[in-house]
């Protein structure tokens, strides 16, 4: 593995070397787990906007058909269909899990090949208090 200097440069040991620095790829579960936490509140508030009851946008007047029928609409933009917010929603969730987990994966490949790495990455692991499950490789 090759590591950055101080400025941040890699060093070259042959044309296919490849800087990873430890602090960085530690973030990376952090970040996906935030990612998460966003999705899932944004699925929730979508999901509680398209439960509420009256939307005030004429839904209750009979004369104006316009407003139940929009808000009909709206709702199924909401509900469990393919194109849903929720679907979408959901798929973004799996996306960002699949992510994650193939950087837990080669995080797992790369402790294993190199201990010095290995020690760098549970260094900036244990001060940021992050703690990553082992996966089974």
């Amino acid at each position: 593995m090759v590591y950055p200097d101080e400025v941040g440069e890699a060093g070259h040991s042959g044309s296919s070397a490849v800087a990873v620095r430890p602090a960085e790829f530690a973030r990376i579960d952090t970040a996906c787990a935030e990612f998460l936490r966003v999705i899932a509140r944004i699925r929730a508030l979508a999901v509680e906007i398209g439960d509420q009851e009256y939307w005030g946008l004429g839904e209750r007047q009979a004369r104006l058909i316009s407003g139940g029928t929009l808000v009909a609409r709206l709702r199924s933009v909401v509900a469990a269909n393919e194109n849903s917010v929720t679907a979408v929603l959901d798929a973004h969730s799996q996306i960002v899990g699949d992510i994650r987990q193939s950087f837990r994966v080669a995080r797992e490949l790369m402790v294993v090949a190199d201990e010095e790495w290995a020690g760098r990455l549970r260094s900036v692991e244990n001060s940021a208090g992050q703690h990553i499950s082992l996966v089974s490789v």
